[in-house]
């Protein structure tokens, strides 16, 4: 799959860049043209419900580990973590909102901390094993 990684990166970064952008404009926009925060729920609330929609459409049930339950769980933990970002409160209560249901998996596309993760996943031969010393004799074969 050359190439993939590199999409998934050019992805991410426009996510991110959305993200940062909107984290400028909305509390700028609530101050400025008046809207409430009510409108601001209003709006994360809708965009909530069609990601998780769209999502389940998408993926479903039929990647393991992933969820209609999940999906719904993590969308709105983005959005609880979208709102405090630019001051508001969280909109979704609940202790299951308060953490992603995916950390298990950060630890793999964790390549600069504790993932020890050398490569993507996709392109790469592993590179991770250890070498051992206790063996000789392969140089003869």
């Amino acid at each position: 799959m050359p190439g993939s990684a590199d999409i998934f990166k050019m992805i991410n970064r426009d996510e991110l860049s959305h993200v940062r952008l909107f984290q400028r404009i909305i509390p700028e926009a609530m101050e400025s043209l008046n809207h409430s925060k009510d409108q601001v729920y209003e709006l994360f609330d809708a965009a909530v419900q069609q990601e998780i929609q769209w999502s389940n459409h998408i993926v479903g049930n039929q990647i393991l580990g992933i969820t209609d339950a999940s999906t719904e769980q993590y969308t709105k933990y983005l959005a609880n973590s979208r709102l405090r970002a630019i001051g508001l409160d969280n909109l979704y209560e609940g202790d299951r909102y308060k953490k992603s249901p995916y950390t298990h998996l950060e630890r793999f596309s964790d390549t600069k901390k504790d993932g020890n993760t050398k490569a993507n996943f996709f392109e790469s031969g592993v590179t991770s094993y250890v070498m051992s010393s206790g063996l000789t004799g392969w140089d003869e074969i």
